[in-house]
């Protein structure tokens, strides 16, 4: 039941009570002025009667006025006996709006109780509304906060996730284009290495080339420059065929004899100093142009010779 049917009973309810004792009060304060009235006039009525039987018992015998004396005691005490009822109905009514009285004071006092219980109950209803009301708006306010917390945490999260992708997108491009240029790179080193394979191999090639060439303009004037010594080289009579000397010779670039030098004797002076006089006589000898060979010019010009018989 709401706050505002229950005052709306307790006030019906107050209402009935306080009616039904006004009603009381009236009907009791009608009665006692009736019976005030009626004892008034009855003793007035009593008085004249009983002097209208006063003077007629002096007309009558001494029976009658007997008769009418107790006729007059007996209606005496019939009214005493209706008055001493009346007054004892009297005493009963104001017995009875006493505690009617007591009854409405009684009534009034639950009222105010009432009132004041309904009152401290309304305060306390208040009081609990207003307390819930708090509750409600610090859940409310708490509430807010945390959703406001949540949301702050879901962007911070998204910002870190976008971050991330942004991140491994990053890496994922950097990685892409360290892939491609280790590609470009192995494939230029590929390049470069077959490049530099096939100019080695080409340098090789000519290498080998001029080496041969090289070896046979040597052969070719070694030989050319053994027949020279020999032309003029004069074997001791009497050597032995096992003697062998070895001969190293500076040449310059024209091929003249710079100096001759016995490497490893013959065993033999005189078969020694015929080499090198050999040598000495056959300058020029014959030697290699820069154009002609250039490693065989340089070389040459160094060259060591084996002469035996």
């Amino acid at each position: 039941m709401s706050d505002r049917r229950k005052k709306s009973a307790a006030s019906s309810k107050f209402v009935a009570y306080s009616g039904a004792a006004v009603l009381h009060i009236v009907i009791i304060a009608i009665l006692v002025s009736n019976f005030t009235n009626t004892h008034k006039v009855e003793s007035v009525d009593a008085f004249d009667a009983e002097k209208i039987d006063i003077v007629k018992a002096r007309a009558v015998d001494e029976d009658q006025l007997q008769k009418t004396r107790d006729e007059i005691k007996r209606k005496e005490q019939v009214k005493r006996e209706k008055r001493e009822l009346e007054e004892k109905n009297l005493q009963e009514l104001k017995k009875q709006a006493e505690l009617e009285r007591k009854r409405l004071a009684e009534l009034e006092k639950q009222k105010l109780a009432a009132e004041e219980k309904e009152r401290q109950r309304v305060i306390a209803l208040n009081k609990k509304k207003k307390e819930e009301e708090l509750k409600e708006k610090k859940r409310k306010e708490k509430e807010k906060r945390e959703a406001e917390k949540k949301r702050r945490e879901l962007e911070r999260l998204a910002k870190e996730k976008a971050a991330k992708e942004a991140e491994l997108k990053r890496i994922k491009e950097e990685q892409e284009l360290f892939e491609q240029a280790r590609r470009k790179r192995e494939q230029e080193e590929l390049t470069l290495r077959l490049q530099l394979e096939e100019e080695q191999r080409r340098a090789a090639a000519v290498q080998r080339a001029a080496a041969q060439r090289t070896a046979t303009v040597e052969s070719k004037y070694s030989a050319l420059i053994e027949k020279a010594v020999r032309a003029k080289w004069v074997v001791p009579p009497g050597s032995e065929p096992w003697r062998k000397v070895r001969l190293n010779i500076k040449l310059s670039p024209l091929g003249e004899v710079m100096d001759v030098r016995v490497v490893e004797s013959s065993g033999s002076e005189q078969y020694d100093q015929n080499a090198e006089t050999a040598v000495l006589q056959a300058s020029p000898l014959p030697f290699p142009t820069e154009q002609e060979d250039r490693s065989a010019h340089l070389k040459m010009q160094d060259v060591t010779l084996n002469l035996s018989k």
